[in-house]
């Protein structure tokens, strides 16, 4: 009985260090997972900042061009209204 009751423990032992084993390996799996989407998302954040930055870049260049389109139709105006001066 004693000899039945070893190998039934020991079965027993085996087969919970065996389940542990499995639920360790599973917690690292999940681990290297999360460390991978971390990096991820982490290079998402940079690209979306860098969009960022080149949509404001953009932005100040519009405006910029902006600003000499209306300088250049008033410097237009001028000319014009220094012609019609001249014509009569």
């Amino acid at each position: 009985m004693l000899a039945l009751y070893i190998i039934g423990k020991n079965t027993s032992q085996t087969f919970i260090e065996a389940n542990f084993n499995v639920l360790v390996q599973g917690v690292n799996d999940m681990s290297e997972s999360i460390k991978e989407q971390t990096q991820g998302i982490s290079q998402i954040n940079e690209a979306i900042a860098q969009l960022e930055s080149v949509t404001q870049q953009s932005v100040e260049a519009v405006s910029h061009s902006q600003e000499i389109s209306l300088k250049v139709n008033a410097m237009v105006d001028e000319i014009k209204a220094e012609i019609k001066k001249k014509q009569f």
